[in-house]
């Protein structure tokens, strides 16, 4: 921590987003108590889990995983709609780059070359000011070393929100909305980590993995969410 960081924590205390405690200089969105207490996803395959599972009938995967549970009775579900709508994007860029390190020890974006973040049509990207996924990529590039690419996948479609939607619903709503971007480097033969915020029905990334392999179809792909909003 250098000088004007914690002359800046003097001046300006940080406070944790779920307690409000006040944050010393090694915490960073949250204390390490709250950050101890939310409930992280115990998968410990890669290789097969639910969020794999959800994907095995559409799409060829390799390997995926989840860090916390997405409830909305949890401190988790705070935490996602402070990064989502109330401007605090650090907060993903932290709890991924503190969580991360657990699955990459058990294989996930192991000999990754890119991590590709899914992206928000240019509407809500200019609304939020943000891509929410971006920035738990960022997180994970930090832990890793492996670089964000944005310039793989665009979104040709708004459509209309998932909340509040079937298991179909969510899979006719996002068919065909991601497309690789014209701007994208050749991926094929390459190992993807695709990164979103939650998965729930994997209708979101069903249909991004769809794009990955119609425009790379040599490609290797990974996927990691931060949380995770099915059972075990």
């Amino acid at each position: 921590m250098s000088f004007w960081h914690t002359l800046a924590d003097l001046l300006l205390p940080r406070h944790c987003a779920v307690c409000d405690a006040e944050l010393c200089a090694s915490e960073h969105a949250l204390c390490n108590v709250c950050l101890c207490g939310l409930q992280q996803v115990p998968w410990t395959d890669m290789a097969d889990n639910p969020l794999l599972r959800s994907l095995w009938n559409r799409h060829d995967v390799e390997a995926a995983g989840s860090s916390f549970f997405y409830n909305p009775a949890t401190d988790v579900h705070h935490l996602f709609i402070l990064l989502k709508y109330r401007q605090r994007p650090h907060v993903g860029l932290h709890l991924a780059r503190h969580a991360f390190s657990r699955l990459s020890a058990l294989g996930l974006a192991r000999g990754a070359e890119y991590i590709v973040p899914v992206p928000l049509s240019r509407q809500r990207r200019w609304r939020r000011g943000y891509n929410q996924a971006e920035w738990i990529a960022r997180g994970i590039s930090q832990a890793t070393g492996i670089p964000v690419c944005t310039e793989v996948l665009e979104r040709i479609r708004n459509n209309p929100t998932q909340t509040h939607r079937t298991a179909r619903q969510r899979m006719e709503n996002t068919r065909g909305i991601f497309a690789v971007a014209p701007e994208s480097p050749d991926l094929n033969g390459k190992t993807l980590l695709l990164v979103d915020d939650i998965c729930t029905t994997g209708a979101t990334l069903s249909d991004c993995v769809r794009a990955l392999r119609q425009g790379f179809p040599t490609a290797r792909i990974h996927i990691y969410t931060l949380g995770w909003a099915g059972g075990l």
